[in-house]
């Protein structure tokens, strides 16, 4: 297979596909009409190595953290743009019942070096290590450089549209499908919403400190020029977006107590995620060398996408040789 590859949709899945490619020296074609309704487009892009409600290490943590990370670093470096900030997360516990798991984890030293006994306070711990990559800056970043290039195509790619080629088939032109919510080609995948609070925080006490994430189920993240991100939310049905909504809005009310802020806007976009929440990667059945899939990223994208788009360069360099 040695023609070119063609990319439907450039989120974060379609960006780091399409460079993994341009790297490899492949061929290739981004077809995305625009960002208004990605989820990427509005994600935080947050990594720690720590996370969820029982305070495990996260998913896939030691086998992609270093290498995601490095990915993103050669971006800024080829692409010169910035992209990565190294974070402090300052996460509080709901209750004392999870504080004395948290203890007890840390004890074990099942958090190290994440989580230590230095970074314990009375109700909360620091988590060391956490980063963030701008997901808004690298998407545009792409699609600025596609354009210049001629690598992209400001249009759609429907799959009706793309099997009238060759008489019905894809040939030496496979299509792999990263447009989230808007074509999912894979059973099994559901749409749902999230939202972020875009917030101005400062004033007298000044701005957030930079490198610092505030959470406490909810996070806060300042992203600079006394902004914040608050989020996110993970809207099943539509009914529970105002009450899941107002739950952000509590939370920021809890969590900037000491600093003078105000609501700017309200981000939002739809995602697809599997029911165990792990991404789809791979060719679809039956459609080998023709058709595949890079969808349902959700919270793990930024870290699991880097090794999914160099899988996705490995595969079609097996099916050229």
């Amino acid at each position: 297979m040695s023609g070119v590859v063609r990319i439907a949709g450039q989120g974060l899945a379609g960006t780091l596909l399409a460079w993994a490619l341009e790297r490899a020296g492949r061929e290739f074609e981004v077809y995305d009409p625009g960002h208004e309704a990605s989820a990427s487009r509005v994600g935080a892009g947050l990594v720690s190595p720590v996370t969820g409600e029982r305070w495990a290490v996260a998913p896939g943590w030691a086998e992609r953290a270093a290498g995601a990370k490095a990915f993103y670093r050669e971006i800024e470096a080829a692409w010169g743009v910035a992209l990565l900030t190294d974070l402090r997360v300052r996460r509080v516990w709901r209750d004392e019942a999870e504080g004395r798991l948290v203890r007890a984890k840390i004890g074990r030293g099942e958090l190290a070096p994440w989580v230590t006994p230095a970074g314990l306070e009375a109700d909360a711990a620091w988590i060391e290590g956490a980063w963030r990559v701008d997901l808004p800056a690298l998407i545009a970043a792409g699609r600025a450089r596609w354009r210049q290039t001629g690598f992209l195509r400001e249009a759609a790619l429907r799959p009706d549209a793309a099997e009238m080629e060759v008489g019905g088939a894809f040939g030496n032109r496979p299509v792999i499908w990263c447009t989230g919510a808007a074509e999912t080609r894979v059973p099994g995948l559901r749409p749902v919403g999230g939202e972020t609070l875009e917030l101005a925080v400062g004033g007298a006490a000044g701005d957030l400190p930079p490198g610092v994430v505030r959470h406490d189920g909810v996070w806060v993240l300042p992203v600079g020029g006394g902004g914040a991100w608050a989020g996110a939310s993970f809207i099943r049905e539509e009914s529970e977006r105002l009450e899941r909504r107002e739950a952000l809005r509590a939370s920021v009310r809890r969590q900037l107590a000491d600093c003078e802020w105000r609501e700017r806007a309200v981000l939002g976009g739809w995602r697809m995620t599997t029911a165990d929440r792990v991404p789809v990667s791979g060719w679809l059945a039956g459609q080998e060398g023709r058709e595949g899939v890079l969808n349902g990223l959700g919270s793990k994208g930024t870290l699991w996408g880097p090794g999914l788009a160099e899988g996705w360069v490995s595969r079609i360099k097996r099916l050229a040789s």
